[in-house]
């Protein structure tokens, strides 16, 4: 289903020109307001905060969590953002490992990573399907860890009866172009904490005297609320179609021996975002470059694995180039340990990174899709012909 934008965000966007407010206002009627509350009545949570970028959330819900120099931030390892925000707070990002039928944390690898230095842990609901949400809450509760749930690809994800975001202590949702809720860029934050929820608007929202500690301003404005407003009233619609997308990929493959389907637990309900599998062809006497090859000649859009490697190995960490300074951060003097990036960290999501086969399902016309998955399965057979 292509994106509809028309006189629903129309009528929003005059609303708001009517009452000469643009910018971030926190009153009962503003575009915001009405946003925060209608996102969490949709999510199941009790307070919604609006912010410019799900990238920015994340930052934030480590700048309240207790994290900071010295101490380390729980992240997984096939998408960086997570650790990304940590380093924003001078924090050390230490990775957890997947599990190699979703994709997802793993919550044994998560208790084997605490140590003394852990103040918090972000869980990335990866493609529209959550990790073991309760699991991880359940860890976290024990340890007296932060939970944040980096919800970016997950409207209408549900573990176990409940939605993705309303797990953590904080969930980001990301309202960017590509995401199931388009408003050019922003996002909302969700959660269950009151106490969060005050201190986020008391100390963030630059409103009153000087904050009582290091702030940033991300609110969103009137007019972005305005939209996504309207996109949440549209946005089941959408879903509806990227699930029946979801479904025709996943059957092109279903008879395949050498490409394995993503596991979807039976307490999941995963949302159409992107639609991925694992190439297994090695193990069945297949060369994953022939592969690749018959994809191209056939002029089938899949896109082969994802960032290629962890994120640890990426210079940003490996090599601290956020920073400028070989020391930082785990190096850095104030950080006590001997916790380093390197090879064997995360053994199975460094051999399920590059066995990812993926493509967009979203956006893209059901008869297309169905094309697709036709041209997959012929793909398949050549492939297997040799």
């Amino acid at each position: 289903m292509a994106r509809e934008f028309g006189e629903l965000e129309l009528g929003y966007l005059r609303e708001v020109l009517a009452s000469g407010h643009l910018g971030w206002y926190h009153e009962e009627n503003s575009m915001t307001t009405r946003l925060e509350r209608a996102f969490a009545e949709k999510t199941g949570v009790g307070y919604g905060i609006a912010r410019n970028s799900a990238m920015t959330a994340l930052a934030q819900a480590v700048s309240i969590s207790g994290a900071g120099v010295g101490t380390e931030v729980i992240c997984d390892p096939i998408v960086h953002f997570g650790a990304v925000a940590a380093l924003y707070f001078n924090a050390v990002p230490r990775f957890a490992d997947i599990k190699y039928g979703t994709y997802l944390m793993d919550p044994e690898s998560v208790r084997a990573n605490i140590t003394d230095k852990t103040r918090a842990l972000i869980v990335t609901n990866l493609w529209g399907l959550c990790a073991e949400l309760d699991g991880i809450r359940s860890i976290c509760d024990e340890h007296g860890i932060f939970m944040i749930e980096d919800c970016a690809h997950s409207v209408g994800s549900y573990w176990k009866g409940k939605h993705a975001g309303s797990y953590g202590d904080l969930g980001c949702f990301s309202f960017q172009q590509s995401k199931h809720i388009p408003t050019g860029d922003g996002c909302v934050m969700t959660t269950n904490r009151a106490d969060l929820y005050d201190r986020l608007y008391n100390e963030w929202a630059f409103s009153g005297e000087s904050p009582a500690f290091l702030t940033l301003n991300f609110r969103m404005n009137e007019m972005t609320a305005a939209v996504g407003l309207a996109q949440l009233q549209r946005v089941d619609g959408y879903l509806e179609e990227y699930n029946e997308n979801l479904r025709t990929m996943n059957e092109a493959i279903a008879d395949c021996a050498w490409l394995r389907n993503r596991e979807v637990p039976a307490d999941a309900v995963q949302s159409g975002y992107a639609w991925a599998c694992l190439w297994e062809g090695d193990h069945h006497g297949l060369e994953h470059e022939r592969f690749k090859q018959v994809v191209a000649d056939l002029g089938l859009p899949l896109r082969f694995g994802f960032n290629q490697t962890p994120a640890y190995n990426y210079d940003i960490f490996k090599v601290s180039t956020a920073y400028g300074h070989p020391d930082c951060p785990v190096r850095c003097p104030f950080y006590k340990s001997d916790y380093r990036y390197q090879d064997g960290i995360c053994p199975v999501a460094e051999d399920l990174i590059w066995r990812i086969v993926n493509a967009g399902i979203m956006q893209v016309p059901s008869d297309d899709v169905r094309e697709r998955a036709d041209l997959l399965r012929k793909a398949i057979r050549i492939t297997e012909k040799g």
